[in-house]
């Protein structure tokens, strides 16, 4: 997901590093679902002590929660269409319903093209409608093969409230066309971080993806101040 900005942040002088989240990409799935805990591990394995830390949509969530769990080794935050406390639209609750139905009967290309079409623009590049469901037809594939996984106890649902106590410098972003749901996720996120927002044109929900260039000068900028 992140390929295209590596190079450019290096050459910003930044240390960019990608990281598969477990069930993702080529990471196993974990024996307990915990990926802030993996994040973390990550850094100690490269020997990075703090970093920024960049997440949109599922990632965002986690990057929150690597805050919230080790605020001394999180110097910002780049949150793009993140989940937020906020209740689910109709439009959300169809396209998570199409998901689970399509899961629960084994049809992987129907998740796929569930999840392709909620969170991209249906007049979107082909290409990268076919990267995203080369993405989630890998993660699918691994879920649907592993036992359940159990769920380590959420920083963030213990104390909901941290937010509005993390001293952290952070970008809020959303894209023009996602969903309502995400919308006010960053409204409500900007206020209890107390972070800047920032809407990016022509995009839904993925938009590093979509608009990889204005989103990176979002980011570039954000971390050069």
């Amino acid at each position: 997901m992140w390929s295209e900005h590596l190079d450019p942040l290096a050459r910003a002088g930044h240390r960019a590093i990608a990281l598969d989240l477990p069930g993702f990409g080529d990471a196993p799935l974990p024996v307990e679902q915990a990926p802030w805990r993996d994040v973390l591990a990550t850094l100690d394995a490269l020997g990075v002590g703090e970093a920024a830390l960049v997440g949109n949509s599922y990632g965002g969530a986690v990057a929150l929660r690597v805050a919230l769990a080790a605020p001394d080794r999180v110097t910002s935050l780049v949150l793009v269409s993140a989940p937020a406390p906020v209740d689910p639209s109709p439009e959300l609750e169809a396209a998570w319903s199409a998901e689970e139905t399509a899961l629960e009967a084994e049809d992987v290309d129907a998740a796929v093209a569930a999840v392709v079409d909620a969170w991209l623009l249906p007049d979107g590049p082909a290409a990268l409608r076919e990267r995203v469901a080369a993405m989630q037809r890998r993660a699918f594939q691994q879920q649907l093969a592993a036992d359940e996984i159990p769920e380590a106890e959420d920083p963030f649902e213990t104390n909901p409230d941290a937010l509005a106590e993390l001293a952290i410098p952070a970008l809020v972003v959303v894209g023009e066309h996602d969903m309502p749901d995400f919308h006010a996720g960053a409204d409500l996120l900007a206020r209890q971080l107390r972070a800047r927002l920032e809407v990016i044109p022509r995009a839904r929900h993925l938009a590093p993806l979509e608009e990889p260039e204005a989103f990176r000068e979002l980011l570039l900028g954000f971390l050069s101040g």
